[in-house]
This record gives C-alpha cells, sequence and structure tokens, in this order.
C-alpha cells in the first residue's frame, strides 16, 4: 500500500445518524419540490387522451405520441397506461395518478412492454405524477426469463436483443408504491432517468434488473425507500447483476438500507422454476460510474458487492457457494471495477463499504458526521478461491475531522493490493 497525499480537514467529531422518524416532515417536502412539467422535446402529439372518457381502473394502449388533456384528474382512478410499440410517447402533462382506496393490485400505473418476444425502442414518457400502485413504472420484456431460459435464451446477448431500449424518462415521480417506485427488467439497456423523484417506495426505490446496461440516472431524488412496515431492509438502488451504468448528481436521502448497493443475486429460490426470475446471473455489476451526488442521512452511501458477507441462508441460492452451515449460508458476490468519484457523504454512518475488486474512490468528500468514511476488503471473501479484495485505487478523497487511520480501514489481507493516494 501506496500512501502519497491525504487531505484532512479539521472539524467536528462524526456522529450517528440521526433517526429517521424525527426528520419526516423535512423529507416529506423534498418531493415537492419537483416541477409539475418540463420541455420534455417531445414530437408533437398525434393523440390527446381525454381524462374525463376514461374509467376506473382503465388501462390505456398508448397510440404513437400522446398526451393526457390538460388539468386531468385521475387521483383514485387506478387508470394505467401500456406502452408496447416503438417511436411513441406519453406526456401526463403533469397529472397526479393514484388507485382507488378498495384497489390492492399490485400492477404497475405505467408499463414500457412489447406485445411480442421483440424488442421496441424510442420511447418516452414525462411528466407524470403516481402515488400508490405496485410499481408506478416497469419496463420489461414480453417473456419472463424463466420462460426464455426454457427455451433457451441464456445467452445475455440474445435477451438483450429482445427487450425495450431507448427509453427517455423525464420528469416522473413515484409516492408510496407498494413495491419498487421503478423497475428496469432484465436486459433492458440505455434507459435515460431524468429529473425523478422517488419517495416511500415499498422496496427498492429504483430497481436494475440482472442483464440491464447502459442506463443513467441523472438529476433525480431518493427519499425514505425500503422500509417495510417501517423496517429499513432496501435501498435507494439496487443494482443487481448489472453493468455499465451511471448514476450522477442525483441526491440520496433516509433510506432504509442504504443509497446505492451493487450485487449479483445469488440464484434466488434456485429449486423453484415457477418463479419468474427464475435465471442464473451470470454477469457482475461491474464498470458503473457514481458521481457527482450527495448522501445525506443514510446507513451506508455506496456498497460494492453488498451480499458479499451477508448470511444468505433465506435466499435459497443455487450459485457461487463459498460457506454453509446449518444456520448460514454465504455466496460469492460479485461487483468488480466500479468508480465512485466526487460524491458529497453527509450524516452517514458508513460511507463506501467496497468487498469485490478494482474499485476506485477518487476525490469524494466526507463531512465529519460520517461514522466511516471507507471501508475495503471481506472476511468472508478471504476463504474463498477469490481470495482477499484487491485493486482497489483510493486518491484525493477528502475526510473532515478524521485522520487517514480514522476514515479509512482496509483488512489486512486487502492491504497489499490497496493504493492510496
Amino acid at each position: 500500500m501506496t500512501v502519497a497525499m491525504i487531505k484532512v480537514i479539521s472539524g467536528l467529531t462524526a456522529c450517528e445518524r440521526t433517526p429517521f422518524a424525527s426528520d419526516d416532515a423535512n423529507y416529506d417536502d423534498i418531493a415537492l419540490t419537483q416541477p409539475l412539467t418540463v420541455d420534455a422535446n417531445l414530437p408533437s402529439a398525434t393523440t390527446i387522451i381525454e381524462c374525463a372518457q376514461l374509467m376506473p381502473k382503465q388501462t390505456v394502449v398508448i397510440q404513437g405520441h400522446s398526451v393526457l388533456s390538460k388539468a386531468c384528474g385521475l387521483s383514485g382512478q387506478s387508470v394505467r397506461f401500456e406502452l408496447n410499440d416503438s417511436h411513441s410517447s406519453l406526456d401526463c402533462q403533469g397529472a397526479t395518478m393514484s388507485t382507488m382506496t378498495d384497489d390492492q393490485s399490485t400492477t404497475s400505473a405505467i408499463t414500457i412492454q412489447p406485445k411480442t418476444d421483440t424488442a421496441i425502442e424510442d420511447i418516452t414518457v414525462a411528466n407524470c405524477h403516481v402515488q400508490g400502485y405496485g410499481h408506478a413504472l416497469h419496463i420489461r420484456q414480453f417473456s419472463p426469463p424463466n420462460q426464455r431460459y426454457r427455451r433457451g435464451h441464456i445467452d445475455p446477448a440474445a435477451n438483450r436483443a429482445l427487450a425495450p431500449r431507448d427509453i427517455h424518462i423525464i420528469n416522473v415521480s413515484s409516492q408510496n408504491s407498494i413495491n419498487s417506485g421503478m423497475f428496469v427488467g432484465d436486459h433492458v439497456h440505455d434507459v435515460t432517468f431524468d429529473r425523478i423523484h422517488i419517495q416511500n417506495s415499498g422496496t427498492v426505490g429504483l430497481y436494475l434488473e440482472f442483464g440491464s446496461r447502459n442506463n443513467v440516472i441523472k438529476n433525480a431524488v431518493f427519499v425514505g425507500n425500503g422500509f417495510r412496515p417501517l423496517k429499513p431492509n432496501r435501498e435507494a438502488i439496487a443494482i443487481d447483476s448489472s453493468s455499465h451504468n451511471l448514476i450522477e448528481n442525483s441526491r440520496f436521502i433516509r433510506n432504509g438500507a442504504g443509497a446505492i448497493l451493487l450485487y449479483r443475486n445469488c440464484f434466488e429460490h434456485a429449486d423453484d422454476p415457477t418463479r419468474s426470475n427464475h435465471f442464473k446471473r451470470t454477469e457482475s455489476s461491474r464498470d458503473n460510474v457514481i458521481r457527482g451526488n450527495v448522501f445525506e442521512n443514510e446507513p451506508v452511501g455506496v456498497w460494492v458487492a453488498a451480499r458479499q458477507s451477508r448470511n444468505l441462508k433465506g435466499f435459497a441460492c443455487g450459485a457461487y457457494l463459498i460457506k454453509k452451515t446449518l444456520f448460514a449460508s454465504y455466496h460469492l458476490d460479485s461487483a468488480k471495477d466500479n468508480q465512485i468519484i466526487n460524491n458529497r457523504f453527509e450524516q452517514v454512518e458508513r460511507g463506501i463499504i467496497a468487498e469485490d475488486d478494482g474499485t476506485l474512490i477518487s476525490e469524494n468528500e466526507f463531512a465529519a458526521e460520517v461514522g466511516l468514511p471507507i471501508s475495503i476488503g471481506s472476511k468472508v471473501r478471504e476463504s474463498s478461491s477469490a481470495g482477499a479484495v484487491k485493486n482497489t485505487v483510493i486518491e484525493n478523497n477528502v475526510f473532515t475531522g478524521k485522520t487517514i487511520e480514522q476514515a479509512v480501514k482496509i483488512r489486512d489481507a486487502s492491504k497489499p493490493a490497496t493504493d492510496i493516494w
């Protein structure tokens, strides 16, 4: 390990994370700052949907470039929209969608899904504000992965050839979804999320499913996701065997299990082929870039290989076993060559945890209130053939109120392959 230049600024000592219950009112106001509409630069509308003519629980299939009528009232109506064709768009013009009080369905408010096992592309959803539903937005393939798996579609490139691509989600919000606020299905790629707000999702705020890639999340806000019920069990963004994504210029505030967790699903419930996601993950959550974001009041800011040291006994995993006992099961995680650059961490218990190889941690700022800014290594992984975590680079970070020894904890086995500049 080399030590060349460390920036340490004197300041207050670290303190514990502020309890989330006392902050609810402040965080609930954050989503209200989102504009109802922005100019999404959409093509001229070919269809105007008159909301007064829509029926409760109706599913509206979007044709061409569609806009909702002005002052559209969809609160309490459980209306749903489906985009299933290329070169189409939906502009809600600031309308708020919500479910009926007796609607217990977990279907999505807006679904982007082809009509057959053929890719669709060039689709935009803009200016829609969703409250409730199963997901606010779900982008997925026609067939669930377990069906494609049985037909021999195992190769990632073959699956991506069938998946939706070139999708733009602009100024869309999700509040109080039952499941994930927004869900990017397996092998979906080239989706841009710009100015989205996701708040109080029942599980993950935004999920990037296995095989997805080249997605961009920017200018976003994630608040209070992953508490069910009131238990901090999920994160703002899950990067599950998803690669080459960019997350930038976004805010993460008081999410349940943390802000951004990168991992590879261990082939959960491998003995149950009836599950729609019964598909072994073969790709790493690799080559993702996380830059220019702010993390506030989080248990963890960014966790690379978040399931490496976790007991996955209850997940009934079918792949990558390292160690198994009567009460525990540990599986090799994979999240390689990710970059965490120029972010700000404030009042976070643990800023960055890296439990896989090749992580670049550069030019981040850690406030005095951050408990442990950087942690490198995994005891569990050291007992596997993968060995110690290696090729980590930590350079030009700023730690307020801590020495380098206080700010960076590296397991002994990983120290020879960690460079600090």
